[in-house]
Formats: structure tokens, sequence, C-alpha cells
């Protein structure tokens, strides 16, 4: 039987991409958390009878909207 062999840098390639979008999307993950608190701080601090969370959850969808 013959067997080609592995290119072993090719896969290391492929995974390094890989990881790189992960991490990719995990940073605009993160960044849009962040936006989102902060815009739901300000919301608080302008009326403090609004509930930070339910301000938050709404500024986190407007973030990840913007991403499609």
């Amino acid at each position: 039987m013959s067997e080609e062999p592995i290119n072993r840098n090719d896969d290391v390639q492929g995974d390094g991409r890989d990881t790189a979008e992960i991490v990719g999307d995990s940073l605009n993950e993160g960044v849009d958390k962040i936006k989102a608190g902060a815009k739901a701080v300000a919301k608080k601090l302008d009326d403090p009878d609004k509930d930070i969370g339910t301000e938050y959850d709404k500024e986190k969808l407007k973030e990840q909207a913007k991403d499609f």
C-alpha cells in the first residue's frame, strides 16, 4: 500500500487560520458587550429608574445586529 506523506506544514497553517478566526470572533463579541454595557450605564445615569440589565440586553442586541 502506498500512503501519501502527511504535509504537516499545511496542517499547521490551517489550524493557525482557524484559531485566528476564532480569536477574532471572540474579540468582536467582547467589544460588542463592552459597548452595550457602556450604553446601558449611560442610560441608567440619565434615568435612574431604568433597569440596567434590560438596557444592557437591548443594547447588546443592537450591537449584534450591526454585525449582520
